[in-house]
């Protein structure tokens, strides 16, 4: 290369807006340009002929960039490295894009060439804008699922009790120093899997999300009817078809009365289930004469459910929002680390006997992750006070019925102790989640 090709190479080099640096093999620096000096805050004269190894362990905060080249000396044969690693000025610390390659004369390796970049600024460009994403992200999330619980009077608050219990439950892992522990982003993907997990419920029918009763407006259309019947009866008696119409009257507002307080009741005794099915065996003769039950089929089926306030085909519709929310999820397009949203929003009623829903995971199949939630859904559903189906239950009744299930195999009984032990439920304090 000529003389005039190398002033104009030191030229260029001299000139460019990044920094470049040249060692020796044994780690000797060489040359420094301008935008070198300035990135790395000393000046050549200071530096030339000083091992880079005594130079840059001033600081402890450079420990990752003092790798990253060192990386490159004692590891040449890798040709090429590319790190990013911060680096302490003295004054500030810099984000550092940092590439490395040899020098060779002829086919010897004579040195080393480290291109330097600062790229702080587009660091915290894009570091902001990555949390500007996030706070919409989070909440757009927020937003749907108070969408879902505002939906329904009695289920306003399940939602953000479980992000509160959830949060309390993870600060007290984090406290006890428990193996167990979520680190920050773990914890943002766990969190917003609870805030998710009921978004299926939009696609339930109000009329079953807040059903506090058996019957629901069925109830009117059996009192009509029984108005009418009893209405009959007098038009019966009046043309002399009958005699005992008081008496008939009597019975049906007897049997309305037992309807009324088996319609709201948690539980259905054997023997009021004895009655509902004598009661769907009558019949009464309409204006035209013909046979009429006295209960129809649906309201039958409604009034002899066991426990709770819906029939089997009211509690299938209901189940469905877990498959619903893994529908509605699978439609997102979650970062990498967040990919798991979806399993868990929509797994959280699977139990480790295989006896859950919709997918019917067992044992391993279901994460840990998905246990902890399904115990916070639970926990809150038996000790919520908005329910219109049930009186809330104490903390002990609600521990007792959880341990029972862990007995039955059908939820973690190691995550029901640490729960029990960290008394997350006292803390449900609402948190914004950073």
């Amino acid at each position: 290369m000529t003389v005039s090709n190398n002033l104009a190479l030191n030229k260029i080099i001299e000139d460019m807006s990044e920094g470049v640096m040249t060692l020796g093999m044994n780690g000797t620096i060489l040359y420094l340009n301008a935008s070198a000096e300035k990135i790395l805050n000393m000046n050549m004269e200071s530096l030339v002929n000083q091992k880079f190894v005594n130079i840059f362990i001033k600081y402890k905060e450079n420990d990752e960039f003092n790798q990253a080249i060192l990386d490159a000396i004692y590891h040449y044969r890798e040709h090429v490295h590319t790190n990013v690693a911060p680096y302490y000025d003295g004054k500030k610390t810099k984000q550092v894009r940092i590439i490395s390659s040899f020098l060779c004369d002829s086919e010897k390796q004579i040195g080393i060439v480290v291109v330097l970049s600062d790229i702080t600024e587009v660091t915290e460009l894009r570091t902001r804008h990555a949390r500007q994403i996030r706070i919409l992200l989070d909440s757009l999330v927020k937003a749907l699922s108070t969408a879902i619980d505002e939906r329904s009077h009695y289920n306003a608050k399940h939602t953000q009790n479980m992000v509160a219990m959830g949060g309390a439950f993870l600060d007290w892992l984090q406290e006890t120093d428990s193996e167990w522990r979520f680190d920050a982003e773990k914890r943002h993907i766990f969190l917003m899997a609870v805030w998710l997990h009921d978004i299926g419920k939009l696609a339930v029918p109000l009329g079953i999300m807040d059903k506090a009763d058996r019957l629901g407006s069925l109830l009117n259309d059996i009192e009509q009817r029984f108005i009418k019947i009893k209405l009959l009866n007098k038009i019966a008696f009046l043309e002399g078809r009958t005699s005992d119409y008081i008496s008939r009257n009597a019975q049906l507002d007897d049997i309305l009365n037992v309807i009324r307080s088996i319609n709201p009741a948690g539980f259905l005794s054997d023997e009021n289930y004895e009655k509902v099915l004598s009661f769907a065996k009558m019949v009464y003769e309409d204006e035209n004469g013909t046979e009429q039950p006295v209960l129809t089929a649906e309201e039958t089926d409604a009034l002899s459910i066991r426990r709770g306030t819906l029939t089997d085909s009211e509690r299938k519709i209901m189940q469905s929002h877990a498959e619903v929310t893994e529908r509605i999820l699978s439609q997102v397009t979650f970062p990498e680390n967040y990919r798991c949203v979806p399993l868990w929003a929509s797994s959280h009623h699977e139990l480790l006997d295989g006896t859950g829903y919709p997918r019917r995971l067992s044992g391993d199949e279901i994460p840990k992750e998905v246990r902890l939630l399904t115990i916070l859904d639970i926990f809150e559903a038996l000790t919520s006070k908005d329910r219109p189906y049930k009186q809330p239950m104490s903390v002990e009744k609600a521990f007792e019925i959880l341990y029972s299930m862990v007995s039955q195999g059908r939820i973690d009984g190691t995550i029901l102790a640490l729960f029990e032990k960290s008394r997350a439920w006292e803390n449900m304090k609402l948190q914004n989640e950073e």
